[in-house]
């Protein structure tokens, strides 16, 4: 198992009321786990926006060259 470290947040009581409402649809047992689930997105969110932006550059760069 790897190594967990703890943080602390500051959310507003919108978010608030988002993360209790995914851990009453059972779904999720803890905020922890609606985190790490949320991070795994914007980690994959992000990787495809970057792929996006270096596809087009490396497109150009075969054009030119």
């Amino acid at each position: 198992m790897s190594v967990r470290r703890t943080v602390t947040v500051s959310i507003t009581p919108e978010q608030d009321a988002l993360l209790r409402a995914f851990l009453a649809s059972g779904r999720y047992r803890s905020i922890s786990e609606v985190l790490r689930s949320a991070l795994r997105l914007l980690e994959r969110d992000e990787a495809a926006a970057l792929a996006a932006i270096r596809i087009p550059a490396a497109q150009g760069e075969a054009h030119r060259g």
